[in-house]
């Protein structure tokens, strides 16, 4: 949720973080030009003049007209912050290289190289520390927003809870509930101001910011519309929340056909043909670069490995369900003996089928590192939701009513199921309907932050070890 930002969060929140960004990138730039000595004096005058300065402040703007930072405005933050604020540092300096380079033909590696690393870095901490005062200044009594609750049926219950959560850090203050009904559902320590007719006469003797109602359209549209109105008056901002009980609790996405107002059961941001590009871009790339680089040298320690210790192919191929529910054939490097039940039967963590060798290739993840093919090739992407053996998707899709809806985008070679635990061996339906869960929440929430931040929490996973990779 993003409310209006006030003049007083604009002076003292927004304005100051966006300056004290440039000033880091200023004082990062002119560091970096000090210490790097391979600067000709001809290149390190043009750098030090007027013009650079005005082409950082400009990367700058474009930057934050992209990717703007809204620290204070998502009161409930979380690590995309912070992704968006190192996004937009990496922005910055793409822009000012590129620039850079075109105006004055110069190309400094070594300098540039050392501000982008620096000022990345500094940018995260000064947003960590930025974002620990606002927390300070929030948890004090200040920067807080007066919400009115108009009904009390579960979901604003809900709600209430959620913004009171965290010790007051959110920022927000629920001034009470106006209901005629469900008043015991209210919870302790919340305050029922009246009916929701009362609600008139309160908003004309006290400031809030901030009203969410739950009332039904249908059979109190007249008392909306007028509720609508008063608050728009006052400048208050109004939340409609919709009582969806019975429908899955998930993130809606709500459109117009004509004058009639529909509502889609989730929003999929790689429906977008321009986020479809920007993805499989990111797959050519950086598949293509793996297999170049760091695959041909994984391959003959493999082959070498996996000779020694068992007789048969270096590579597993299996049939596996994939984008739109199509079969593709997924690679892997070999782990187990040769045998009938592949395509049938999950690996356990005991598994008598695994050699020596390919129980370490497993529990190290180097096993998958084949399907960076399949990626290249486009069957799969860098991050997704797991493929699946045909076998597991025709029987989880008849016990699992949202299954084959994993299958709205490519699978990945690794995905959110899998940093979250949801990895290995499914035992039982609930452990695999929590996993498609998990996939599904992905496909809703997809943005390329988020698959930096599974690849990293994937790394992290693989060297901290995880025990159920086998």
């Amino acid at each position: 949720m993003t409310p209006r930002t006030s003049p007083k969060e604009l002076l003292y929140f927004k304005l100051p973080t966006y300056v004290a960004d440039l000033l880091v990138h200023y004082a990062v730039f002119y560091a970096s030009l000090h210490f790097t000595s391979h600067l000709t004096p001809v290149q390190s005058g043009v750098m030090y003049g007027t013009g650079t300065p005005l082409i950082l402040f400009i990367s700058y703007v474009c930057a934050i007209t992209c990717v703007p930072i809204r620290l204070n405005e998502r009161r409930i933050a979380n690590y995309m912050v912070f992704l968006r604020a190192l996004f937009q540092s990496a922005l910055t300096i793409s822009l000012f290289i590129f620039i850079t380079s075109a105006v004055y033909k110069i190309t400094p590696v070594r300098f540039y190289l050392l501000y982008g690393v620096s000022a990345g870095l500094l940018i995260i901490l000064l947003h960590l520390l930025i974002r620990r005062i606002i927390l300070w200044i929030r948890k004090s009594g200040r920067n807080r927003l007066r919400v009115l609750m108009v009904g009390a049926d579960e979901n604003l219950v809900s709600l209430s809870r959620e913004m009171k959560a965290g010790y007051g850090v959110h920022g927000y203050n629920v001034l009470g509930f106006f209901t005629d009904k469900y008043i015991d559902q209210v919870p302790a320590g919340d305050s029922v101001l009246g009916g929701i007719n009362d609600v008139f006469d309160y908003l004309k003797n006290h400031q809030v910011d901030e009203l969410y109602c739950g009332v039904n359209p249908s059979s109190d549209g007249e008392f909306i519309s007028r509720l609508i109105h008063e608050a728009d008056s006052r400048f208050i901002q109004f939340w409609f929340v919709p009582n969806m009980n019975g429908y899955p609790h998930r993130k809606m996405h709500y459109d117009e056909f004509g004058d009639v107002t529909i509502i889609s059961l989730r929003e999929e941001p790689l429906n977008n043909p321009l986020m479809q590009l920007l993805k499989r871009t990111e797959d050519i790339v950086i598949s293509g670069l793996f297999l170049v680089t760091v695959y041909p040298l994984v391959w003959i320690f493999v082959a070498i490995g996996t000779s020694l210790t068992s007789p048969g192919p270096i590579l597993f191929r299996q049939n596996r369900t994939g984008y739109n529910g199509k079969s593709f054939r997924c690679l892997k490097f070999r782990s187990m003996k040769v045998n009938t039940d592949s395509d049938k039967i999950q690996a356990t963590e005991d598994d008598p089928r695994k050699t020596k060798f390919g129980d370490f290739l497993r529990r190290t993840s180097i096993d998958e590192l084949p399907q960076f093919i399949n990626v290249f090739k486009g069957d799969m992407s860098i991050v997704g939701p797991r493929p699946h053996m045909e076998f597991h998707t025709d029987m989880y899709s008849k016990l699992i009513s949202e299954y084959m809806v994993r299958h709205l985008v490519k699978p990945g070679i690794t995905g959110w199921a899998q940093v979250n635990g949801c990895r290995g061996e499914t035992k039982t339906v609930e452990q695999m309907k929590d996993r498609v869960e998990h996939d599904i929440w992905y496909i809703e929430h997809w943005s390329p932050l988020l698959d930096v931040k599974i690849v990293f929490m994937t790394v992290r996973q693989i060297l901290g070890g995880d025990d159920q990779a086998y």
